[in-house]
């Protein structure tokens, strides 16, 4: 480095430096959190290039250090047209780190999604990210950061439109040192939009992490707008672990909706297995549109302007830019921070520990011991295998759908066409194939859930849906651990009627049913009988007692008493509680309540003359202290009526 900058802050102090004698920085075209990018020369073979630089502050930060060494590393193995390309990484004599890159001219994709993309535009700018992943993938690199600013879209030698990969800043190298904390299982990075619900749980990932995320960039450039976004990051999270994604618009072709709907698929392995089975669907797709004269037949090229020498003075691009440090990232800091910076940052080293122990409970439960897929994925088949893979078992995710059922059944094309249908609303045709497929597996789980789901989704089968849900629940138990199917039934037991089946269903599930047994045991409709109320509290765990309404619930007790088998018995206990704490609540009950009288022919019962006796006591005990709750009615004096005047006659 031939010349220092005289505030360590002031990165355009570098301007006109030259790094280890070769790369010149001639002017500062963006600034961010971790450093700065140069738009530099190459003085020795007079090319223009991207000098990317730590700053210098972040340089005795050894996270912030490996993070950007992991960029030029996983960049580094990288040579691809669809994939930014780095020639040089190094470090000054000073300690300044600075990675080299190719100097790109365009636009980045999220410049571009502001409204809804033509279907055959989607389909070539995705053909070209599969091919950056794929070759990625091949070279063992996964981005784990996809998204629309990380796509840029430049021209080649020949004026085509070509798309390339960039920030590979929190890429995953297959094979690191499992020491390291940016492969770490529960370090959760990248950018909630766009996350896998494996990586948003922090658990181990593989290729099929970016694959979800470009099924997110195919729905929002179709849509122009994100499947899943809130504005609270946890709300986010749980949305993508376990919310299925919006029904595409009409207009998208069926054929490349069932391809985007099977990327977004929550359980990895009912996923495509690789980009290169994605990219072939999507060129089959294309092939067939095109034979059959469908699809938007405009010129594909966007205008993104040329490179010329003027090109100089424009801003750098944002994909290009040093990465501003995210929410998570923040924590890493190591500077001089003020105290509101520090309450921030404790903030979100809670968010972190809950996402990793989440993760930690997923990967327990979810991660290990997960059979295989009981049929070959067909699309799979067609993809030719990677010759270093071979004999290699198949990664597994979490427990799903296609893990949980025997063979012999239905094959992964079937269920997914059935996914695809029930996802597009067509629910009798769904119905029709279900049914088919039950005559020749009866009783199959995977086909009765996705009878429950298409049930689910009729407003007049609510019951029926939930007895089917029994069902799948009671052929696999292991599914009140899976977090689809645990979104999907809550969702379904929240909407009335609440019924003996609902209830019997929210209990099979286990502490995830716990929250709904809650909800119904205090919900202000007064829908459940005495005895539903004794089945819910019953099946509620002792941990689970402080969250029971217990004022609504002690009035409930004495306004249903009546119902229960010993009336008396059930008496007793809600009057003496309520005697216990006088509150105005009880107040209606109380009056509206009839004392319990042993029936007539029946054994003398000591607990009705107690119950008799107490409805008396506290009635007379509360009327002094509510008095004006207790005081009788005004009699409504009637307003006279108005005599009609009569009409004479003219």
């Amino acid at each position: 480095m031939n010349a220092a900058a005289g505030n360590p802050r002031d990165l355009a102090s570098l301007v006109g430096t030259v790094l280890d004698g070769t790369y010149r920085l001639d002017q500062l075209i963006g600034e961010g959190g971790m450093g700065a990018v140069f738009r530099g020369r190459h003085v020795i073979m007079m090319r223009d290039v991207a000098i990317k630089v730590l700053h210098p502050d972040f340089n005795r930060d050894p996270e912030l250090v490996r993070r950007f060494d992991r960029e030029a590393q996983s960049a580094a193995r990288l040579d691809h047209p669809n994939c930014i390309h780095v020639s040089a990484y190094g470090t000054t004599e000073d300690g300044m780190r600075y990675l080299v890159m190719q100097l790109l001219e365009g636009v980045e994709l999220a410049d571009l999604l502001t409204e809804p993309t033509a279907p055959k535009r989607v389909v070539e700018w995705s053909i070209q990210i599969l091919r950056g992943l794929e070759h990625a993938h091949s070279q063992g690199v996964i981005h784990r950061d996809l998204k629309p600013q990380n796509v840029f879209l430049t021209r080649d030698a020949h004026g085509n439109q070509l798309l390339k990969l960039v920030d590979f800043g929190i890429a995953k190298l297959v094979g690191s040192d499992a020491g390291d904390p940016l492969t770490r299982a529960g370090m959760v990075f990248g950018t909630p939009q766009y996350m896998s619900p494996e990586q948003a749980l922090g658990v181990e990932i593989d290729p099929r992490a970016d694959l979800y995320a470009v099924g997110i960039l195919m729905f929002q450039m179709l849509t122009g707008r994100l499947p899943f976004n809130h504005e609270d990051a946890i709300a986010l999270i749980r949305m993508q672990v376990s919310t299925e994604p919006p029904q595409l618009p009409d207009n998208v072709p069926q054929e490349l909706a069932a391809i985007v709907y099977r990327l977004l698929a929550k359980q990895r392995e009912q996923r495509f297995p690789d980009a290169r089975t994605v990219r072939a669907a999507l060129e089959r797709y294309r092939s067939n549109m095109s034979h059959k004269g469908r699809g938007d037949t405009s010129d594909p090229l966007i205008d993104i302007g040329s490179v010329t020498t003027d090109t100089a003075t424009r801003p750098l691009p944002e994909a290009l830019r040093p990465r501003q440090l995210d929410f998570v990232e923040s924590v890493l800091q190591t500077d001089r921070w003020s105290r509101r910076t520090w309450f921030k940052a404790a903030i979100a080293g809670c968010v972190v520990l809950a996402l990793a122990s989440a993760g930690l409970i997923y990967w327990l439960f979810f991660s290990e011991g997960s059979p295989a897929p009981t049929q070959p994925d067909p699309l799979a088949a067609e993809s030719p295998a990677d010759p270093g893979k071979a004999g290699e078992p198949a990664a597994t995710g979490g427990a799903g759908p296609s893990a949980m059922s025997p063979a012999p059944g239905p094959s992964e094309l079937e269920l997914a066409t059935l996914d695809d249908l029930i996802k597009q609303g067509k629910l009798d045709e769904a119905q029709t194939q279900i049914d088919a497929l039950l005559e020749r597996y009866p009783g199959h789980a995977q086909l009765v859930w996705r009878d429950a789901r298409q049930l689910a989704r009729r407003p007049t089968m609510h019951e029926s849906a939930v007895r089917r849900y029994g069902e799948v629940l009671k052929k696999s138990p292991d599914l009140e651990r899976d977090l689809g199917f645990i979104d999907e039934v809550d969702a379904l037991l929240r909407k009335r009627p609440y019924t003996d089946a609902a209830i019997a269903l929210a209990t099979d599930l286990g502490a995830a049913g716990v929250p709904i047994l809650v909800h119904y045991i205090n919900d202000a409709k007064s829908w459940a009988t005495w005895a539903q109320r004794r089945q819910i509290r019953d099946a509620l765990p002792a941990d689970a007692a402080a969250q029971i309404d217990v004022v609504l619930n002690r009035r409930r007790d004495l306004e249903q008493f009546a119902e229960a088998p010993d009336p008396c018995a059930a008496a007793l206990p809600a009057l003496q509680a309520i005697q216990a704490e006088p509150l105005a609540d009880y107040v209606p009950a109380l009056k509206a309540a009839v004392a319990p009288v042993t029936p007539a022919g029946a054994p003398a019962n000591p607990a009705c003359d107690q119950a008799a006796a107490l409805l008396a006591t506290v009635r007379t005990a509360y009327a002094g202290r509510f008095p004006e709750a207790f005081a009788p009615a005004k009699p409504v004096k009637k307003k006279p009526a108005a005599k009609k005047k009569k009409k004479r006659g003219k």
